[in-house]
């Protein structure tokens, strides 16, 4: 393979704890002889990102995986409110270990590569003057319900007077899995100044487009992007909820269950794009990797999409990019503006 096939960018969309394919997506990149350069993801997908910008090994991630149990990890905030009252602490600590803290646990997993802020994940060759999207590895996608727009971290911590290079890495992968009514959010900002956000889970609208991470300098990509995005379950027997509390998790679960749906819009978008059937499955499965191979659905498909790939191909579909779809402005009246994305050659 050329250099540039040894490299790609990665956009990872949400999934719940059908994430788990994307590990075996990245498993088979990394058996291909890929290294993963850059990364746009949103919940599950900012978190497998995460790790993989990091530079944790594919076999280690799953290890990493296989060891979790998702239902203490999917459950730990709520566990957690529980526990603020005293007498329902003592009878959940009769049944229960110590918590599965999901940013404790994502801390130590990159502090373990030495990653700890968002300074730790600059890309290497581009200027330090260079526009902020082309700064970093990661960029993870929030909705913020304080101000009702999508956040994307680090590029958007500036609006809330918040350094990017200082800002840790874990908070923001942790903010972009805040599922509603599981996972509490995540606040950041400065209280005083009015510049905060409250912050939920990334993946509770479409994601990233495919194209986000292009360059838009008019020049051929160095590398190629590939989009991973896992496809929905269909409501096997639609029921009309019988209660308010029935209609808000109906809610949640269309919302999390659509939000990858992403239809390509392009030759190029179609080339890259990598479907993951995983209908079967729903978001917030606990015992999902227990009845279903996730892990081999992503390696299996990422390694068939592989098979069949040509950089030369890419190259002819993907040719220079003019803009990406990505909005930066997303109240009435805000200007769209254009994203650099790949970083230019030096």
């Amino acid at each position: 393979m050329t250099r540039q096939e040894r490299h790609c960018d990665l956009v990872l969309g949400g999934g719940g704890v059908r994430g788990v394919a994307h590990i075996g997506a990245l498993t088979a990149l990394e058996e291909a002889g890929y290294e993963v350069v850059r990364v746009a993801g949103a919940s599950a997908g900012a978190l497998s990102g995460a790790f993989a910008v990091a530079g944790v090994p594919a076999t280690d991630l799953k290890t990493l995986f296989d060891e979790l149990d998702f239902t203490r990890f999917a459950l730990a905030d709520v566990v957690g409110r529980l526990r603020d009252n005293r007498a329902m602490d003592r009878l959940l600590a009769r049944f229960t270990d110590e918590d599965t803290d999901p940013l404790r646990w994502i801390t130590e997993v990159l502090e373990g590569q030495g990653i700890e802020t968002f300074g730790d994940l600059k890309v290497t060759d581009v200027d330090a003057d260079a526009p902020i999207e082309q700064r970093y590895r990661l960029v993870v996608r929030c909705l913020d319900v304080l101000n009702r727009r999508v956040v994307r971290l680090p590029w958007d911590y500036e609006r809330f007077d918040l350094d990017p290079d200082t800002q840790p890495v874990a908070e923001a992968v942790r903010a972009s899995m805040s599922i509603p009514f599981v996972y509490d959010p995540v606040r950041i900002g400065n209280r005083d100044t009015g510049a905060q956000a409250l912050l939920i889970d990334g993946g509770l609208t479409s994601g990233f487009p495919v194209d986000v991470l292009d360059r838009i300098d008019g020049r051929a990509p160095r590398w190629p992007t590939f989009g991973i995005r896992l496809l929905p379950r269909p409501p096997a027997d639609p029921q009309l909820p019988d209660s308010a509390v029935a209609l808000a998790r109906m809610v949640v679960d269309a919302l999390l269950d659509t939000s990858d749906q992403l239809t390509p819009t392009s030759p190029c978008d179609e080339r890259r794009t990598v479907r993951v059937d995983l209908s079967e499955v729903g978001t917030l499965d606990l015992d999902a990797d227990e009845q279903y191979d996730l892990f081999s659905d992503g390696y299996d498909t990422m390694r068939d999409f592989l098979a069949g790939f040509s950089f030369e191909d890419y190259l002819s579909r993907c040719g220079p990019a003019s803009s990406s779809t990505e909005r930066v402005g997303e109240g009435a009246g805000e200007a769209v503006t254009e994203l650099p994305g790949q970083p230019a050659d030096t």
